[in-house]
């Protein structure tokens, strides 16, 4: 492996060390998860049932 690669593959190590320890996070989160029964379409009872087919044997 060549000089120029070798430091390639330094400079990728260090900058996937650099984000897994969170320095490149832009938002903040609280940590709070909100456990509610609040209505929308992705826990609509209306979307989850299919009608069943029909077979004319």
């Amino acid at each position: 492996m060549g000089q120029e690669s070798k430091k390639e593959v330094l400079a990728a190590i260090t900058l996937a060390l650099y984000e897994y320890q969170g320095y490149t996070m832009h938002v903040q989160e609280s940590g709070v998860l909100t456990i509610g029964g609040a209505n929308t379409d992705w826990n609509s009872k209306l979307r989850l049932q299919r009608h069943a087919p029909e077979h004319n044997f």
